[in-house]
């Protein structure tokens, strides 16, 4: 690959050239992600007993707010 070298102002600056390298690893690759559970609208959140990150949908982030998983929308004090 080129060094493409671009100045802006008085600094030298190194121009990014897009490249599909990052496109072959994927998230699933990683060896603490646990995918059996993935899903459409799911996050990753990270699960102490595993180890792990896990695919959870986005209400269980909110129920796990206060650190109870009780199926509870959990929405803090104000």
């Amino acid at each position: 690959m080129a060094n493409i070298r671009v100045r802006v102002g008085q600094r030298q600056g190194t121009k990014v050239i897009a490249s599909n390298k990052a496109a072959a690893n994927s998230i699933g690759a990683a060896t603490d992600v646990d995918t059996t559970s993935r899903s459409n609208y799911s996050v990753l959140m990270y699960d102490t007993t595993t180890s792990k990150y896990i695919h959870v949908p986005a209400a269980q982030v909110v129920d796990m707010a206060d650190g109870v998983d009780d199926d509870a929308y959990d929405g803090g004090t104000w």
